[in-house]
C-alpha cells in the first residue's frame, strides 16, 4: 500500500471521528459529503494500485458515483415503532449489502451505495427519544425504504427529531387550567394570529358580540390582547 493511500485512510478515519462528535446540523451534512469524497477517491487509488501500468492505461474513464444527502422523508408510528419512509426509486433491485442501517440510541444513519450512479445518505443524531438499537431494521419495499424504530419505552413521540416535538408543542392551543376564561382568550388569540381574513371577521364579530353582552348584563368585561384596538 502506499503512503499516499496509507495517509488518506488516516484522514478518513479522523473525518469519520468528526462526523460522529458534530452536533451542528449543516455541520454533519458538509463532513459527511467530504468524507464520501475521501472514501471515493481512496477506493479508487486502492484499485489502481492492484492494476498493472498497462491495464491502467487501457481502463476508459468512467463517472465517477456521488452522495446524496437526504433530508426528505416521511414517518408514521406505533406504540412500539417509528417509522421513516424513505422514497428511492429502484432500491428494491440492489443488492443486499448496498443498504446498511446503523442505529444508537437516539440516531440513525441509513446509506444507499451505487443506485443509478448515486450513494444516499441519511443521518439522524436527534431522536426524539430513546430506542432499541438491537431491536430496529430497515424492510425494502418498491421504489421504498422503510426504516423501524423499536421504541424504548411504548407511547407517542408526535415527530421523528426532539425538534419536531418541540415544533408540534408549539403549535397546539394554550390552555390555562387555573383560569379557563384566560385559556379560551389565549386560544382566540391564536387562531386570530394565525387565521385568514375570513377567520378574523368572524372572529372579530364574535368579540364584538361579547363585548356588547357583557355591557348589557353589567357582568365583567373580557378583553382580548391584540384585538381590543381593530375597527369592527
Amino acid at each position: 500500500m502506499s503512503n499516499k493511500i496509507e495517509e488518506m485512510l488516516k484522514d478518513v478515519e479522523e473525518l469519520r471521528t468528526l462526523v460522529a462528535s458534530a452536533t451542528r446540523k449543516r455541520i454533519q451534512d458538509l463532513l459527511s459529503q467530504e468524507l464520501r469524497k475521501m472514501e471515493i477517491e481512496v477506493a479508487h487509488l486502492q484499485e489502481e494500485s492492484l492494476l498493472k501500468p498497462s491495464e491502467q492505461k487501457a481502463k476508459p474513464a468512467t463517472a465517477s458515483t456521488y452522495t446524496v444527502i437526504l433530508r426528505n422523508y416521511s414517518w408514521d408510528e406505533s406504540d412500539k415503532f417509528m417509522k421513516i419512509y424513505i422514497s428511492l426509486k429502484n432500491v428494491q433491485g440492489l443488492e443486499k449489502d448496498a443498504i446498511t442501517t446503523t442505529f444508537s440510541k437516539r440516531g440513525v444513519q441509513v446509506m444507499v451505495k451505487e443506485l443509478d450512479g448515486k450513494n444516499y445518505d441519511l443521518n439522524i443524531t436527534n431522536l426524539a427519544k430513546n430506542i432499541n438499537p438491537d431491536a430496529s431494521y430497515h424492510k425494502v419495499k418498491t421504489d421504498m425504504l422503510v426504516v423501524l424504530l423499536s421504541k424504548s419505552e411504548q407511547g407517542k413521540w408526535t415527530g421523528v427529531t426532539a425538534e419536531d416535538v418541540r415544533a408540534s408543542e408549539a403549535r397546539k392551543p394554550k390552555m390555562s387550567s387555573d383560569d379557563p376564561n384566560a385559556g379560551m382568550m389565549d386560544l382566540m388569540k391564536q387562531m386570530y394570529d394565525d387565521g385568514d381574513d375570513k377567520m378574523k371577521q368572524m372572529l372579530n364579530k364574535t368579540w364584538y358580540e361579547s363585548q356588547q353582552k357583557t355591557l348589557r348584563g353589567g357582568g365583567n368585561e373580557m378583553t382580548m390582547p391584540g384585538m381590543d384596538n381593530l375597527n369592527l
